[in-house]
């Protein structure tokens, strides 16, 4: 096969479940229990913001990708309309954002496990989730797509029935407590404020970048989007839809969860929502839904790897990573840049051995991810506005663009850019959190210095963030004012 060209092998069916089954992993089910045990009720506002971020985020990335259509995506977005120094930044920093949070699953899959079999360490078990990874994505996109999409059906179950469950519990029509309301989150002679912000509102701000930890994976179907049949039709539309789905799959659960269990009884050991239902006496219930947090946490890693595999391929396309790295095989398959990107997950997984245990490795993979993948989205927003601003200045207003997103420039900037940037800075003074720095910055800033004196000394080439068969910026956006 030729370097261009990855195969088209996922159906529109399946990008929209890849859509939604990229935001529901491992970080839902077992670090939503952390954030309720450190900010209580508060914690679905804390969702209800991260959903406005991704919203705004998807938006502004759907209006890119179907005017301008590039086989990198945002790395190619944030070359073309911000600059190639900081795409370099950006597309390592994504890379290595699954590279830490992939691993991260396979600690959360060992978690689990470890709590039906507890003889077996969870190192061990955590082992053996990433060699499933290692072995799935060994094998061609179509699988990964039959995959990935039916894990997504299962997880959207998942959220359905605790919903139905919950709803029954708080109504007292089932379970061991009776009526309860919303007696769990105002109890009587409470405070109001006390009540919603046990540990105060600052909070908020404290945990936001491990929020949108909850989020990531929204921008696979925009990765997916080379490979979908009908890219300007699908892609949109389940851009559009993500909202809709963090709404109805993510927030509402939540809203049920902080219902019917104390925050102080919310953690880490195992899926939170399994912890609420054997609360009140249905242990064979939250085993089964434990059980279902291994498919959340195997999908998420297999949605994760995809994209990073994709991540990779666009940099070495544009010329910011080896040329070997965007070679097909026979299936259409970027195998060494596979293999690369399964390397670098089982390094960071080592990291196991220098960490007090499961529970601090998980949380500052998070936050690594966190960091890296906020990066990211940044970029998008950032590239979206400068993308309007460019083709205002050549003449053509709102009624010219594909699916415009909505409230630019303001919208992307406030809550796509400063907000993002505020949730970043903040990890610095967030004691749990702040060691995850050290290796989220260097990860974006030292592919940067290496292109810049690359470039500066002659080294390393410009960036070609333009295949073959796609058009570039002045042939999709001829300048209009010369014909008025």
């Amino acid at each position: 096969m030729g370097e261009f060209g990855l195969k088209r092998g996922i159906q529109p069916w399946m990008a929209n479940l890849i859509a939604i089954g990229g935001i529901i992993g491992s970080c839902y089910f077992l670090g939503t229990g952390y954030l309720i045990s450190q900010m209580g009720p508060s914690v679905i506002l804390l969702y209800a913001l991260g959903g406005l971020i991704i919203y705004t985020v998807m938006q502004s990335f759907a209006e890119l990708l179907v005017n301008v259509p590039r086989q990198g995506n945002f790395i190619s977005y944030s070359a073309e309309f911000i600059s190639p120094t900081w795409a370099v930044g950006t597309g390592w920093s994504y890379w290595f954002n699954w590279c830490a949070y992939i691993p991260s699953e396979a600690v959360a899959g060992g978690i689990i496990m470890h709590v039906f079999v507890s003889e077996v360490p969870v190192v061990l078990w955590a082992i053996a989730f990433l060699l499933m990874i290692t072995i799935l994505n060994l094998i061609q996109v179509g699988g990964f797509g039959w995959v990935e999409s039916s894990l997504a059906i299962v997880k959207i179950a998942h959220n359905v029935i605790f919903c139905i469950v919950a709803a029954l519990i708080v109504l007292g029509l089932i379970g061991s407590a009776g009526f309860i309301g919303t007696s769990v989150v105002f109890p009587p002679n409470g405070n109001l404020y006390d009540d919603i912000f046990p540990a105060g509102w600052f909070i908020l701000i404290a945990n936001m970048a491990l929020i949108l930890v909850n989020f990531q994976g929204s921008e696979i179907v925009g990765l997916a989007a080379a490979e979908t049949q009908d890219p300007k039709k699908t892609v949109p539309k389940a851009c559009r839809m993500v909202v809709h789905r963090i709404i109805r799959v993510d927030i509402l659960p939540i809203l049920f969860l902080i219902l019917i269990i104390p925050y102080a009884e919310a953690g880490l050991t195992d899926s939170v929502f399994s912890t609420a239902l054997a609360n009140y006496g249905f242990k064979e219930a939250a085993a089964i839904l434990s059980f279902i947090v291994l498919t959340a946490a195997f999908s998420c890693a297999n949605s994760g790897f995809y994209g990073a595999v994709r991540a990779l391929y666009g940099l070495s396309l544009e010329g910011m990573a080896p040329r070997f790295l965007s070679k097909l095989n026979r299936h259409c398959v970027p195998m060494v840049g596979t293999l690369m990107t399964l390397v670098c997950c089982w390094l960071v997984l080592s990291l196991w051995w220098f960490t007090n245990g499961e529970g601090q490795l998980y949380i500052w993979l998070l936050s690594v991810s966190a960091f890296t993948g906020a990066i990211c989205w940044i970029s998008i927003c950032l590239a979206q506005v400068v993308f309007r601003k460019r083709i205002y200045e050549r003449g053509y207003t709102d009624a010219d663009i594909i699916a415009p997103a909505p409230l630019s420039p303001w919208m992307p900037v406030l809550i796509g850019v400063v907000l993002e940037v505020i949730a970043l800075v903040v990890l610095a003074f967030n004691e749990e959190l702040v060691g995850s720095l050290y290796l989220s910055i260097p990860v974006v800033f030292v592919p940067m210095i290496v292109y810049w004196v690359g470039r500066k000394t002659g080294r390393i080439r410009g960036i070609k963030f333009l295949n073959p068969d796609e058009k570039s910026f002045d042939e999709l956006f001829p300048d209009k004012r010369g014909k008025l």
